[in-house]
């Protein structure tokens, strides 16, 4: 669960919400705990547009793809690595949730209600 005190294995709970402040972290995250592993960058980011935007994401433009891609790599990847959640590999344009990613899902399952 979440825990208040010194940088531990897991987020507190202040970290938890500033991770799931943002609407395309939220997206992206929701993608990542529903795939089987790592995706891409540019898989994550079309499913990411489909998600906020409630459609399919092969709908999804090539220029809304891009936008979504670099706002990941530049902003919301690095900080969900930051904490712990993600690992991100730039280099090979791969994501993957990590085990600490569990220390969100309390919020989910709230969301989800």
């Amino acid at each position: 669960m979440f825990d208040s005190g010194e940088r531990s294995a897991t987020l507190t709970t202040d970290e938890v919400f500033e991770l799931l402040s943002d609407a395309d972290r939220r997206c992206a995250l929701v993608v990542l705990r529903r795939a089987d592993g790592a995706v891409s960058l540019g898989e994550l980011a079309s499913a990411t547009v489909a998600i906020a935007e409630d459609r399919d994401p092969e709908g999804v433009a090539d220029d809304e793809r891009e936008r979504t891609a670099t706002a990941l790599h530049h902003r919301h990847l690095p900080r969900l690595a930051e904490a712990g959640v993600v690992d991100y590999d730039p280099a090979e344009s791969r994501v993957e949730l990590t085990d600490a990613a569990a220390d969100l899902d309390p919020v989910f399952r709230m969301l989800s209600e």
